[in-house]
């Protein structure tokens, strides 16, 4: 439809807000709004925002790059394909592009910058599915005013099903209203935890779908008394929540990372994807695990991915083959990775994993380290041996990484990467010093 025709259709359906979205480098939605009724040409000229708003992190602060201040402006371009009206009918929402006033997409733009990367895997003739799988806990208050986590917690419980029972047929329903497909649902081991995996589609289109996730579960479970939160470590004394991403590459109808004469099932291209991943997995953490509170989570021996290691069902490494179902073993094989969580701007995330990928993929990288084991049950002196590596304890190392692996500044441009660094060592510079509980507390209320 025209865009007319569009602001046509949502007054007769009944809306009366328009939200124009996008997303900062803190994984945080933001955006404007304006009433149905004054749109007018917005759809195609986009809504103006000041030019500091890429380099603001989560306190509102905006940290110096040059050019990224008061003066001048960058535009909100709607992608109108991202269109949805949100439960209960009254508010419709789009995801936007930056943009220049010269009518450029901005590169250091994620939304910009997974668009990007999509198509150069088009070029090579494949098309991508991916998604998010999130684990988030649930909170509820007691009389003082507290926040204790929702009880039952027995992994995979009837008991914690039932509980869930109560909200989850809404929940579902809010989510398919914005075309989100949840396929399955279980209480996970973490007290108040539940996961609530959605159905593979295009990476941009699933990036907007974890936005829509994380809101529409919030919004929906806060009507029931209860506070979400999609921390990566909520509770210090508690399991972690990771955002695992699910990806796999198809040339046409045949999916270009399975072979059935492998014994993992797994394509060559699909071992050199996972090649460029783990060559590029330091650096790429800081964009998949992107707070100081993902380092809480992972862990050696805790189910999040210590080291940077892959294999058959192996739920310590970073990148997990996952075994394919019998009645259709082609459709569903794709790599996870693991080390991934909801603190992430899920565009950079994608982009970066897509981008570490096609390096492998281009250059015929091959994983080293391979395990079908715990590696922390190895010595220092074993895993050195075995090529298997600890993946950075905190953000600040990965940051590290992250400015000297050329690979990302090329996806981010300079700028991009230069405030991207900025943005993560100012949170660095503000936890400094706080306590685990501290830290981890931040995050819960944040997330």
């Amino acid at each position: 439809m025209m865009p007319e025709e569009i602001l046509a259709d949502l007054k007769s359906k009944g809306v009366i807000l328009l939200e124009f979205i996008y997303v900062d480098y803190t994984g945080i939605a933001r955006g404007k709004t304006m009433f149905i009724d004054a749109v007018g040409n917005r759809l195609t000229d986009g809504m103006g925002i000041t030019k500091a708003m890429p380099a603001s992190t989560m306190r509102d602060e905006i940290v110096a790059v040059e050019g990224m201040n008061a003066i001048g402006e960058y535009r909100l371009v709607p992608d109108l394909s991202s269109l949805r009206i949100l439960p209960g009918g009254k508010i419709a929402t789009v995801m936007c592009d930056y943009t220049t006033l010269e009518h450029e997409p901005c590169s250091f733009d994620g939304r910009v910058a997974l668009k990007k990367v999509v198509a150069e895997y088009a070029e090579l003739g494949y098309d991508i599915q991916m998604t998010y799988e999130n684990e988030f806990t649930l909170f509820n208050q007691d009389e003082e005013g507290n926040w204790h986590p929702d009880d039952p917690e027995i992994c995979f419980a009837t008991e914690s099903m039932e509980r869930a029972y109560e909200f989850l047929p809404e929940l579902v329903t809010n989510l398919k209203q914005v075309g989100i497909k949840p396929i399955e649902y279980y209480p996970e081991a973490g007290a108040g935890q539940h996961e609530l995996p959605m159905a593979p589609t295009d990476p941009v289109t699933a990036a907007d779908n974890e936005i829509w996730f994380k809101r529409i579960v919030k919004t929906t479970l806060k009507k029931y008394g209860l506070q979400t939160s999609f921390a990566p470590k909520p509770l210090v004394t508690s399991s972690g929540s990771g955002a695992h991403i699910h990806v796999s590459l198809w040339e046409g109808k045949r999916n270009a990372f399975f072979d059935s004469a492998d014994k993992n099932q797994l394509s060559q291209v699909g071992y050199w994807f996972i090649g460029g991943i783990l060559h590029h997995l330091d650096a790429l953490l800081a964009l998949t695990c992107a707070s100081e509170n993902s380092y809480q989570r992972l862990q050696p021996s805790h189910w999040s991915s210590a080291y940077a290691i892959y294999g058959k069902d192996n739920r310590e490494a970073a990148l997990r083959i996952p075994s394919t179902f019998w009645s259709d073993m082609e459709a569903s094989m794709n790599v996870e990775l693991k080390t991934s969580d909801a603190t992430a701007n899920p565009y950079v995330a994608f982009a970066g994993l897509l981008a570490a990928g096609l390096d492998g993929i281009k250059n015929h990288i091959m994983p080293v380290a391979a395990a079908d084991f715990d590696p922390a049950t190895l010595s220092e002196q074993e895993r050195q041996e075995r090529g298997i590596s600890r993946l950075p304890h905190d953000l600040a190392t990965a940051l590290l990484a992250l400015e000297k692996d050329k690979l990302f500044a090329e996806m981010l441009s300079d700028i991009g990467l230069e405030t991207y660094l900025k943005v993560k060592r100012a949170d660095v510079a503000y936890l400094q010093g706080k306590s685990a509980t501290e830290i981890s507390k931040y995050y819960r209320q944040a997330y």
